[in-house]
């Protein structure tokens, strides 16, 4: 509702903004985090080495790029494409993201995927809701970044539990065997794609399905992230 009353306003100051943007540059500037670590983005104090003390002592791991940590007030917005339908914010945030990922390919921390595939959502899901927001993400980013998306390549074959309030176990068990991967070409150095990270556990079962069938996954991206670290 806010959305249709006030069109051209930004939703954290209410200053004017260009229309179907969401946020104002102000916002936008003032709200930059800086370093974030890729493995977890916790705020850091300097980007080297990349990686905050807790993540530097996983042996596994694979690199996580959020443009924002969750608790940070343009994180929590990510969360309002999906629940409140605000997709004025899709811009300037997937704006955000590609700003960070093009920084990073340009300090050699993080290599450049070959393609970008986001986190289906069941078909009953994509009824009831109307659109599929991680696509959304995903193609966003896709234009911005001149990158192939290949939403396509994986269905969700039956529908899961909100994740909300699920311990690891729990969230585990919810995702095991609902993905799909449609057959065709190998997919290789792909990045998944989401809106908020809070476990990593649907990024990581998303990641095993791939790697069953032969294909690679790089990296994660995502709007914010709530998490300590992804495995």
């Amino acid at each position: 509702m806010m959305e249709r009353s006030l069109p051209n306003r930004c939703l954290l100051c209410q200053q004017t903004c260009l229309q179907g943007r969401g946020l104002c540059d102000v916002c936008l500037a003032d709200g930059e985090p800086g370093p974030l670590c890729l493995g977890c983005s916790k705020p850091l104090p300097a980007p080297v080495p990349w990686r905050c003390g807790s993540c530097l002592g996983k042996k596994r791991w694979r690199p996580l790029v959020c443009a924002y940590p969750y608790h940070h007030p343009l994180g929590y917005l990510a969360g309002a494409i999906k629940i409140q339908r605000r997709m004025s914010l899709l811009s300037p945030l997937c704006d955000a993201l590609a700003q960070r990922l093009e920084g990073l390919w340009q300090l050699g921390a993080l290599p450049r995927p070959d393609a970008l595939l986001a986190v289906p959502m069941h078909r009953r899901k994509l009824v009831q809701r109307g659109f599929n927001h991680s696509a959304l993400i995903a193609v966003a980013l896709g234009e911005r970044l001149h990158l192939p998306v290949l939403n396509e390549r994986v269905i969700k074959v039956r529908p899961t539990r909100d994740q909300h309030g699920l311990n690891g176990a729990e969230r585990r068990r919810n995702l095991r065997g609902c993905f799909q991967v449609i057959p065709g070409a190998r997919m290789h150095n792909l990045a998944l794609v989401d809106d908020v990270v809070t476990t990593g556990t649907t990024f990581a079962s998303l990641a095993a399905t791939l790697r069953r069938d032969g294909h690679s996954v790089s990296q994660y991206w995502a709007l914010a992230s709530a998490l300590n670290t992804v495995s």
